[in-house]
């Protein structure tokens, strides 16, 4: 007798079982990965919007020591009050900070409708923080000002500025010290 050896031909491709196990694995990876990728997306938002701040703080920094003059850092909060400015609030400047300056203590500073193009001492654009990170607010503005030497000035006394922001991903806030250091805490 002849054994005759059957070969049986296995299909390719999946059942409907291992097919259900793969994506019951796939939706459990899911379910604990996306919270974790939005989270990080949302602070990211936050992180880059005080790591913006603060080296425009520093760029105000070296402006003032480099040029000699004042100058200054002026954060408006998301309701557009910018503290120790001398600016009235206004809404259209929520969330927005620039960099201007003059040339001592008794010269004005820039007026609000004042741009690059038309006073030379507006240094920079109106940078819009809610807009370019989605979902920041600054929750605590504050006015930044630097003298020739790049100390803050403003007060006889040594004192923090902090400037705060906020969004989905969490607070942050750019504190600068008497002799000008921003730090993110």
């Amino acid at each position: 007798m002849k054994l005759v050896s059957v070969s049986r031909r296995r299909a390719r491709g999946m059942s409907i079982v291992e097919l259900s196990i793969v994506m019951a694995i796939l939706a459990s990876l899911s379910s604990i990965a996306i919270p974790g990728i939005l989270g990080g997306i949302q602070r990211r938002g936050v992180d880059g919007a005080s790591r913006r701040l603060a080296e425009d703080i520093r760029l105000a920094q070296s402006s003032a020591i480099t040029r000699g003059m004042q100058v200054r850092l002026v954060a408006f909060d998301q309701t557009g009050t910018a503290p120790n400015s001398g600016y009235t609030t206004d809404p259209t400047r929520a969330n927005q900070y620039r960099i201007e300056m003059r040339a001592g203590a008794t010269a004005t500073w820039p007026t609000l409708a004042d741009s690059p193009a038309s006073n030379a001492n507006v240094l920079t654009h109106w940078k819009d923080l809610g807009g370019s990170y989605r979902g920041v607010n600054v929750t605590a503005g504050n006015t930044v000002a630097f003298n020739s030497q790049g100390f803050l000035t403003g007060s006889g006394t040594p004192l923090n500025i902090t400037v705060t922001m906020a969004g989905p991903g969490g607070t942050k806030s750019v504190q600068t010290n008497p002799i000008g250091k921003a730090t993110i805490l």
